[in-house]
């Protein structure tokens, strides 16, 4: 028996529903701030068409249509030219509108997500029936359904996926049916969109045909010179929740969308004649849905056509609906935007609705143009109507906010929407500033991280920006942006310093510039490496204590544990210089800053899959995985350290410049007590035992030109000077509870293997430890063999990262060293800054702390190219006849060549080889036409799994080396 998937509540047939988010493209304005700045600036964006539309009359066009980010939504140049460029506009505005909302673009990929398209033109479908013939991307890249359901398909959402037309009501009409299904449950989200493009000259002539273009070439709505429509396009996107599910969320909302209605003309004097009575009966009934009186609404954006019939028609039906109970001083505020931008047709109801919201949003009315005298057949004083012909405040109100808008299919379809204001949200304390924060950029190309680097710049240092703290969009960067494949961070704890940096990194300045981070993710391993003695310095640690609550937290839970018998403060002793004595308390220090190190990042969800401990170090890598409570891991660092400082003086520590192999051969001459503590790298060791010998070893180093240094320790650690200590530390680790280890797996130092789940849960392992070598460098190599990538040194400085960087040298690796800089804070934000730009799991959130709220960000900078008819051809992947193709001399030409020619790309440049081909846009036909051009190539058959075996060209290349007979 089959089971139907759970679904979320449907909500009430009343419930409001709220925008979170929007985007547009209208003439005269590239987004949505352009629009608002176009309304408010009083200006007209109504010019002559551009050039290469030839022959085209006046009226609101948009730049570039000919453009599209086609490698950004995975379509070759041969499908991109194919597509529609309403398509292409909805695209791009659906994920502009998506980061508008805050919403992550990615994170809808499988939800119920619905898309509702309003457009009723088809020109780039004319167009292609003149340009040739048939392809097989023509079906699909101009049929209407597919405004739609290519966005659908492109975010992988699994809504309803429609288009809507009733003509130049189409995009309201759209949004009511997507208001009907997020109220009916079928889907939690929705994109709501209307699309227009006039690309061919004869939809002009259609419109000028039926009597409705104006020979002004303006709309002057509610204007004695109406005279008819001047023809506009462009595109809007909403998107579109359930009110209390996105306060619930947090969500900015621009307004609310309270309730809506949608009839037709019927029986009227004619098929295009507007009917008074729907129009009246449209608009009441839209407001008996949204339980809102005609007298609580503020303004009206028109239909506004102005045409001699449409507007005397519209304004009765408005006067029948609002003037009753209106006295002349109140009179209903109206306006058009199609005095702004023309008559968008499909696209009109979007255009009107997104005015009205910002409108809403900003509680300010723009003015509507071109009004100097009333239309006489309008009598404006008795319908309680007036046109808002100034920009001005929206009317003060001791209630909510309320606006309409219409919209009217010229056969006879029309719409009607009641709009409120959002609900006021609490005000909220400013984000604190003092702290370095990782602000993060990423792009599908290097370009266009750069791009977004430098629009993000230009916004900080734009004169009469409102100031947005670092944390504010630090936590933007990560919750409502996509992370792509090339990567950066810019570390900085003031905007100024910020914008500075970003500048920088937008003139491609590289990793580890300065509070630069850039990378790219892999699909590695996060190794902490953990000190023992020698890294401390005095300070250490301090500004973590005051700073970070889950560091003091638990660093004073250590101290509280080791204070019992130290006799003295490790918050007043912790790096300071207290002399030979106080190196006793070195051990200590260490142990409670890498405890308290490791809780922070923890809290913040960056936690280790490996660690090593170097020395010391191997008992913090214990306690955080269980093996030894906090109070039992503060008794042995304790009583270790008191035990070897008990030892008789006369030992000493030298790192030297030198092999195992080689340390081990001078030794073996020596006749004292001296060994090999530590093999920290192919060309380092560290040479342990009584001074005089210790010191001949080093100095038969220094005569072949070696280096060496000196450790400051109390005694010869990890050498035959140690045994003394040995039965002392067996007594105190018999007392102590052991557990069986859980979590990160430890890559043990004194076997240089990862440990089994046992090993180090007995005292033997620690007896041997003392005076056993701490064989650092064969664990590293170790963990790089288990995965590992990332290399994260926890404790001060970066001594363990340097040796991990002198012994690791496969060039996929990453080393970091949070405390290596005096800014130990920007040293931590440097650190996951790293980690994200390698891909690896943060809690942003809890990182940029609960008072910091997402800000706006530049929208996402597409990388655009021509993309149209004139650049596809009848086939867009054939199988390439090998005798057309250049000659080719080895596995990389070969694909790089066959790939080229089938996808339709122009240059190697343009092929990334280690995209996958289905990102590339390669599809199944051009899949196979691809195994069979290389089968040509190479002489043999290839498999028909040739391209699930190897995903991309990178993988294909390899693949084909290996099987290469030369």
């Amino acid at each position: 028996m089959s089971e139907t998937p759970a679904r979320e509540p449907a909500p009430g047939p009343d419930e409001p529903l709220a925008v979170v988010g929007m985007a547009c493209r209208f003439p005269g304005a590239e987004d949505l701030d352009a629009f608002w700045n176009l309304l408010l600036s009083g200006s007209d964006a109504i010019g002559p068409g551009p050039q290469w539309r030839a022959g085209r009359r006046p009226g609101g066009y948009l730049d570039s249509v000919d453009h599209f980010d086609a490698e950004f939504f995975a379509m070759s140049p041969y499908e991109a030219a194919a597509a529609d460029p309403q398509q292409r506009l909805l695209l791009e505005l659906t994920w502009h509108a998506l980061e508008n909302a805050r919403i992550r673009p990615d994170s809808l990929s499988g939800s119920r997500t619905g898309v509702f398209v309003g457009a009723c033109a088809d020109d780039y479908a004319m167009l292609s029936r003149v340009a040739g013939a048939p392809t097989p991307y023509t079906l699909t890249g101009a049929g209407r359904a597919f405004l739609a359901n290519r966005v659908s398909h492109s975010f992988g959402f699994t809504g309803p996926s429609l288009v809507v037309d009733t003509g130049q009501s189409s995009s309201l009409s759209a949004l009511h049916q997507a208001a009907h299904a997020v109220r009916r449950g079928e889907c939690a989200t929705a994109i709501v969109a209307g699309v227009q493009l006039n690309l061919s000259a004869e939809g002009d002539e259609v419109v000028e045909a039926i009597g409705a273009l104006s020979p002004a070439g303006r709309c002057h709505t509610f204007d004695a010179r109406a005279d008819g429509i001047v023809r506009g396009e462009g595109a809007g996107v909403l998107v579109l929740r359930p009110l209390d599910r996105a306060v619930a969320a947090g969500d900015r909302v621009y307004c609310t969308v309270l309730g809506t209605a949608m009839n037709n003309d019927g029986g009227s004097t004619g098929l295009t004649a507007p009917s008074r009575a729907a129009q009246q009966d449209l608009v009441a009934t839209a407001h008996r849905r949204a339980g809102v009186s005609p007298r609580d609404v503020d303004y009206v954006e028109l239909h506004g056509t102005g045409t001699a019939l449409g507007d005397p028609v519209e304004a009765s039906a408005l006067g029948g609906v609002f003037a009753p109970g209106r006295s002349p001083g109140e009179a209903l505020l109206v306006g058009s935007v199609k005095t702004n931008i023309g008559h968008l047709e499909g696209a009109a109801g979007i255009a009107g609705f997104i005015k009205t919201a910002l409108a809403l949003h900003h509680r300010e009315l723009p003015a509507s143009l071109n009004y100097r005298e009333p239309n006489p057949a309008i009598d404006l004083a008795a319908l309680r109507l007036r046109v808002c012909d100034e920009r001005r405040p929206w009317p003060d109100a001791a209630t909510p906010l309320v606006a309409g808008v219409s919209s009217f299919g010229l056969g006879g379809t029309n719409c009607h929407a009641v709009l409120g204001e959002a609900p006021v949200r609490p005000d909220r304390a400013p984000a604190p500033a003092a702290t370095a924060v990782p602000v993060m950029v990423s792009g599908h190309t290097e370009a266009a991280m750069r791009r977004q680097a430098a629009l993000l710049a230009d916004e900080l240092g734009a004169p009469g920006t409102d100031p947005r703290a670092p944390a504010d969009l630090g936590l933007a960067s990560v919750t409502t942006r996509t992370a792509f494949r090339h990567r950066a961070a810019v570390v900085a704890s003031g905007t100024d310093r910020l914008a500075l940096r970003l500048r920088a990194l937008a003139d491609g300045a590289p990793d580890g510039s300065d509070g630069i981070v850039r990378g790219g993710p892999d699909s590695g391993l996060t190794a902490f490496l953990i000190p023992g003695q020698g890294s401390q310095r005095e300070g250490m640690g301090r500004r973590l204590h005051k700073e970070f609550g889950a560091f003091t937290r638990a660093f004073d839970e250590v101290s509280e544990a080791l204070e019992t018998g130290l006799g003295v403060s490790l918050s007043d002793a912790m790096g300071e210089d207290h002399g030979p004595a106080g190196l006793r308390y070195v051990p200590p220090a260490l142990f409670a800053l890498e405890v308290g190190l490791y809780r922070l990042l923890e809290s913040w969800g960056l936690v280790p899959d490996l660690l090593l401990g170097h020395s010391q170090g191997e008992i913090t890598a214990a306690h955080v995985t269980g093996i030894l409570s906090l109070q039992d891991a503060a008794t042995l660092v304790a009583e270790r350290s008191r035990l070897i400082h008990a030892l008789p003086p006369g030992g000493a520590m030298i790192a030297v410049q030198a092999r195992e192999t080689e340390a081990a051969e001078v030794i073996a001459a020596q006749s004292g007590l001296v060994g090999i503590a530590a093999v920290n790298s192919p060309m380092s060791v560290v040479v342990s035992g009584e001074e005089r010998a210790t010191r001949k070893v080093a100095e038969r180093f220094e005569a072949l030109g070696r280096r060496t240094r000196r450790l400051r320790v109390a005694a010869a650690g990890h050498s035959p000077l140690m045994a003394p200590a040995q039965e002392g530390l067996r007594a105190v680790a018999g007392q102590l509870t052991w557990h069986r280890h859980s979590g990160p797996v430890i890559v043990s130092t004194v076997t240089g293997r990862p440990v089994a789940p046992e090993e180090m849960s007995t005292p033997d392992y620690w007896i041997r430890h003392i005076c056993a070598p701490v064989r650092f460098g064969p664990a590293l190599d170790r963990a790089h063999r288990e995965g590992a990538r990332l290399f994260v040194e926890l404790g001060p400085g970066r001594g363990l990262t340097t040796m991990a960087g002198e012994t690791l040298t496969h060039g996929d690796e990453t080393f970091v060293a949070p405390l290596d800089s005096g800014d130990e804070a920007e040293g931590l934000a440097r650190t996951l800054a790293t980690a994200h730009v390698l891909g690896r799991r943060v809690d942003w959130p809890a990182v940029y702390g609960p008072r910091a709220r997402p800000a706006d960000l530049p929208l996402y900078p597409f990388q655009r190219r021509r993309h149209w008819l004139d650049s596809r051809t009848p086939d867009p992947a054939p199988p390439a006849d090998p005798s057309a193709l250049p000659p080719v001399r080895d596995p990389f030409e070969l694909v790089v060549t066959a790939t080229l020619e089938i996808l339709g790309l122009e240059k190697e440049a343009d092929l990334n080889l280690h995209r996958s081909f289905h990102d590339l846009g390669m599809d199944s036909r051009m899949a196979v036409a691809l195994r069979t051009t290389l089968s040509r190539l190479v002489g043999r058959p290839l498999p028909a799994t040739l391209l699930f075996d190897c995903p991309s060209p990178a993988a294909l290349i390899e693949a084909l080396e290996r099987e290469d007979p030369r």
